[in-house]
């Protein structure tokens, strides 16, 4: 039995994912100018789960909907695509540079495909998906631009740290594949809650945060990070996730980048280099290859 391959609308929602995400580096890059990293983190969660559970008031007062999920799965989901990665993520940033973490964060959709072909029904990887992400990893390679005699030179615990962050990714993408959530909302809202509880925890004890004085610049940037990269895209993540397959859903992380550099290009004023264009191009051919499906076997007659 062969899967039936997604629809244009659900490669619709997966750009509208990536300009969220991709987004977020600008977003970010504001609010951190006067707000940690982890206070930071903790605000988006919370903030995000505070829109999300607003939405759902507001959307189930005439019908009840019925809570067929615990919080265990958002806790899951919290600590493998939340609070667990962007740790790392920071511990790591401070021991190599942005963008050799970046290359190596961008691993996460090959460590998905093959995580779905050992751990998922119907999602046996291919040759030509394999080809195909490894393609869109090497296109990420030209997007960043990493010179790969830096690899060597720079802290190895901070790259093993951003390896665990692309494992976590993947992880979190393939649990949550195999759980196809049917409330959505629902376990987007509690799984940034318990992302943003772990990062406010983290921050109480190592941040200080009763002496941050934020500007108005970084809480606006943080309302956009919990809306538009927060409470948005995780909504519409977890939708995917009961109709899209690990390795489509993890192509995201490959557009991320594409996103990031035309959002500097146009709002920055960032110079986008030939490389770039060849990465994103890669990148592109890279997604086609990975989300095509294997043909349905031809039936052959018996006395053929």
């Amino acid at each position: 039995m062969t899967e039936k391959t997604e629809g244009w609308d659900v490669y619709a929602q997966l750009l509208l994912l990536s300009v969220a995400w991709g987004g977020a580096f600008l977003f970010t890059k504001v609010a951190v100018e006067t707000i940690p990293p982890f206070l930071l983190v903790a605000g988006r969660g919370l903030s995000a789960a505070a829109v999300l559970g607003g939405a759902l008031a507001a959307t189930s007062r005439r019908r009840q909907v019925p809570v067929k999920l615990g919080w265990g799965p958002a806790v899951v989901l919290g600590t493998l695509s939340g609070w667990l990665p962007n740790v790392l993520t920071a511990w790591s940033l401070t021991r190599i540079d942005s963008s050799l973490a970046a290359i190596i964060g961008a691993a996460t959709p090959i460590l998905t495909v093959v995580l779905a072909h050992y751990l998922l029904t119907h999602e046996s990887l291919t040759r030509q998906q394999a080809f195909g992400a490894v393609v869109g990893f090497v296109g990420v390679g030209l997007i960043i631009g990493v010179d790969s005699s830096s690899v060597g030179g720079q802290d190895a615990l901070g790259q093993l740290a951003m390896v665990a962050v692309a494992l976590s990714y993947a992880l979190g993408t393939v649990y949550g594949r195999k759980l196809s959530p049917s409330e959505p909302a629902r376990l987007a809202l509690r799984q940034q809650f318990v992302s943003g509880v772990a990062a406010l925890a983290i921050a109480l004890v190592i941040e200080s945060p009763w002496n941050v004085r934020p500007s108005s610049a970084s809480i606006i940037s943080l309302l956009a990070l919990a809306v538009f990269s927060g409470a948005l895209p995780y909504w519409i993540f977890m939708r995917l996730l009961s109709r899209a397959r690990a390795g489509v859903l993890a192509s995201v992380g490959y557009l991320i980048p594409v996103v990031a550099v035309v959002i500097g290009f146009i709002v920055l004023g960032e110079r986008i280099g030939g490389p770039a264009f060849g990465g994103m191009a890669l990148v592109l051919v890279g997604i086609f290859m990975s989300s095509r499906t294997a043909p349905p076997p031809q039936l052959v007659p018996a006395g053929e």
